[in-house]
């Protein structure tokens, strides 16, 4: 996806282009719209596929007049278009580096970190993590956006850039139960969220994650499998 910087004083904010926004608001409304009138050509078809879900619902589809089929088609599309545009400029990923500062907010996700408390920062597996001096991850979040833009507006502020990625990768073990070298209660949680992980809840991952976290503990997810390492003591 197309990636802007924007300097505004003494910071510099990387983000989708500008025009990405509009794109979304304006083509996936109109995409819907489209699918929409496209449904009124196809549903007596899907009405005779027994198998396809919500037959219900296409056959009072069916029962509407031909010009009331086009109005209700078109206004569906176009409020699921809207839903989708929404969802997609409130996941769009920006983040603002400062002299003092380094902020990223994705969706629900927000972290405002102190410079004196990073390390370094780099992206790895579509993901942009910042560590900490006790080699603890103080943000990781999925990366969509320009590598090298990221880069320069890390080094113009005195960040540290770490083009080769992670560099504790080689630790991390794969969590089984009962693994042996972890902090006390810290396979409990892990135990916990390898559940939430199989049933892809979000809101407990997150909220295991940040116990992992304040126990020493750095996760990363694999397809469904948790790999761990440990941060350096307080």
């Amino acid at each position: 996806m197309s990636t802007d910087n924007a300097r505004t004083g003494e910071t510099t904010t990387v983000a989708d282009a500008p025009w990405v926004g509009p794109a979304f608001l304006i083509g996936l409304p109109l995409a819907g719209a489209a699918l929409g009138w496209g449904l009124t050509f196809i549903v007596e078809w899907i009405v005779g596929l027994r198998w396809f879900p919500f037959q219900g619902l296409f056959e009072l589809f069916t029962d509407l007049s031909d010009t009331l089929r086009i109005v209700v088609a078109l206004a569906a599309g176009l409020l699921l278009g809207i839903v989708l545009a929404l969802f997609a400029l409130h996941e769009m990923l920006t983040i603002t580096v400062g002299r003092d500062r380094i902020a990223l907010k994705r969706g629900d996700y927000h972290r405002d970190l102190d410079r004196a408390d990073v390390s370094g920062v780099f992206v790895q597996d579509k993901r942009i993590v910042v560590l900490g001096h006790r080699r603890q991850e103080l943000a990781n979040v999925e990366f969509d956006l320009d590598r090298d833009r990221l880069a320069a507006a890390l080094r113009a502020h005195g960040y540290g850039w770490l083009p080769g990625g992670d560099p504790y990768a080689a630790e991390f073990k794969r969590w089984v139960p009962g693994a042996d070298g972890l902090p006390q209660g810290a396979n409990a949680v892990l135990k916990a969220r390898q559940h939430a992980l199989e049933k892809s809840n979000g809101g407990d991952l997150a909220e295991l994650l940040d116990e992992l976290a304040a126990l020493g503990v750095v996760v990363h997810d694999k397809d469904k499998k948790q790999y761990w390492r440990l941060a350096d003591p307080a």
